[in-house]
């Protein structure tokens, strides 16, 4: 690294801003919130602070105020320079002065003159999160911190204050030092449900769950992620803490390597090798798995592809996980008929198509539908997991309902992938259409008029105009 990344005690440093540019005053406002002194000097540095609703009055901060030209003893007792000024004579005059006293500084918007430079920073109370490029990729440095801030909810300062105030008395009430690390990964997880509470509530509520937690199950916990159709940028926020945070990552084949990619480096991962057709090790061997690492006091994620509540036998592994009285939590994932109606453009429910969508598994466990005319037809989405295999009995057993065979239907193979494919037809040719394409798992099939408003078929459709216009 070109960089060191330290953190400074505030009340340990006097800060010498000069300049009354609006850059000087930024430099002004990020410290005004911290216990360091400061002194800003410069012609004019009163107004600037005014304009910029910096002074005392404003912030409730004692500032030393030069409005002057700057002077070689101003120098004394600093411990870090920031210069601003509007003229490169003071400016190299200062910058020299500075290094003959080996003081850092900071020559605002010039990291090559400077000899050190201040990251991007935001906070959560006193949770401080810091980045830098050394000055070679400041977009990316703005982007990195406004993903970072959409993660971490506001509400997390007063509850990171709080858990501070109280860590002594945590500490005691929870003395294994494995389960207190749960306990505050439990904190974390829920800091959402402290919001708009003041710090001494907090503490109390704090306190009262670490009671909680100390006579409550000895076990790890569980939770059941549902990782999305493929994208990793359709997992869900949540989704991603947990995959931070997990010691084990129970997945299976629908669980792309990009979503995994996003897990902690160091979390152990079990494959489980689940997938239509193949059950791998068994529904009973992913509950012997889950329930084995969890009673090790393990963070366990149990990752399914696509929302775990949805054709992911998920109220098996509850079941399983209750009978252990290990405490479990679901983190819904956008599904694969979500995910596929939004790269195919095709409205699931539309005034003029359809007014209500079916999901069904392509397989059931006596291998027939018990009502084939409810599934689909005229004002009705049908949504079919799992059916590639069943292709010719969905095919037929809809269309001898009474269901058209000029239905439109859409075969859409790993759904929002880089390796995603389309492929339309009809509910006469959907046979075929599987056949001749050599779709494979995992694909969805939509069947309904909702699919005659594709993009793709839109697309076409105009094409042809196009060359039927112009011939």
């Amino acid at each position: 690294m070109s960089s060191i990344p330290v953190f400074l005690t505030a009340e340990k440093h006097h800060i010498l801003i000069v300049g009354a540019t609006s850059a000087a005053m930024a430099k002004v406002g990020l410290f005004t919130p911290t216990q360091a002194r400061i002194s800003v000097i410069a012609p004019g540095a009163t107004d600037a602070l005014r304009e910029a609703g910096l002074l005392p009055e404003d912030t409730g901060r004692d500032l030393l105020v030069h409005d002057r030209p700057f002077a070689e003893d101003d120098l004394k007792g600093k411990t870090l320079v920031y210069i601003g000024a509007d003229d490169e004579i003071t400016e190299e005059r200062i910058l020299r002065l500075a290094n003959t006293r080996n003081l850092p500084v900071n020559v605002i918007d010039k990291p090559a003159k400077s000899n050190f430079t201040t990251p991007a920073q935001f906070a959560r109370g006193p949770l401080q999160v810091a980045f830098s490029s050394g000055g070679d990729a400041p977009v990316f440095v703005r982007r990195l911190r406004s993903s970072l801030e959409k993660l971490l909810p506001p509400s997390l300062g007063v509850l990171a204050a709080a858990a501070g105030a109280v860590r002594a008395r945590v500490k005691t009430i929870i003395p294994d030092g494995t389960r207190r690390r749960l306990f505050y990964d439990r904190l974390y997880d829920n800091a959402g449900t402290y919001a708009d509470l003041d710090q001494h509530e907090v503490e109390r509520l704090v306190l009262e769950a670490a009671k909680s937690h100390r006579v409550g199950a000895t076990t790890g916990q569980v939770q059941l992620v549902g990782a999305g159709p493929g994208d990793p940028d359709l997992l869900t926020i949540k989704a991603h803490r947990a995959l931070q945070q997990a010691d084990v990552i129970v997945y299976d084949r629908l669980v792309s390597r990009d979503v995994l990619a996003l897990a902690r480096r160091d979390a152990d991962l079990i494959f489980v090798g689940k997938r239509e057709g193949d059950h791998g090790i068994g529904q009973d061997g992913i509950n012997r798995v889950i329930v084995e690492e969890a009673l090790k006091g393990r963070r366990v994620v149990r990752l399914k592809g696509g929302d775990p509540l949805l054709f992911a036998r998920a109220g098996e592994e509850l079941d399983a996980l209750r009978a252990h009285d290990i405490h479990v939590e679901v983190v819904p994932g956008i599904s694969a008929f979500q995910g596929i109606a939004a790269t195919t453009q095709i409205p699931l429910t539309d005034r003029a198509h359809a007014s209500s969508i079916t999901l069904v598994t392509g397989h059931l466990k006596d291998g027939a539908y018990k009502d084939w005319a409810r599934l689909a037809g005229d004002g009705q989405t049908l949504a079919v997991y799992m059916g590639v295999k069943g292709a010719p009995k969905i095919s037929a057993g809809l269309i001898g309902e009474g269901v058209k065979a000029s239905t439109p239907v859409a075969v859409v193979e790993n759904g929002t992938r880089a390796n995603e494919r389309r492929f339309y037809g009809t509910l006469a040719t959907l046979p075929e259409v599987v056949a001749k394409n050599n779709v494979k798992s995992p694909a969805l099939l939509l069947i309904g008029d909702v699919v005659s408003t594709a993009a793709d078929l839109a697309w076409a459709a105009k094409e042809t105009d196009r060359l039927v216009a112009t011939a």
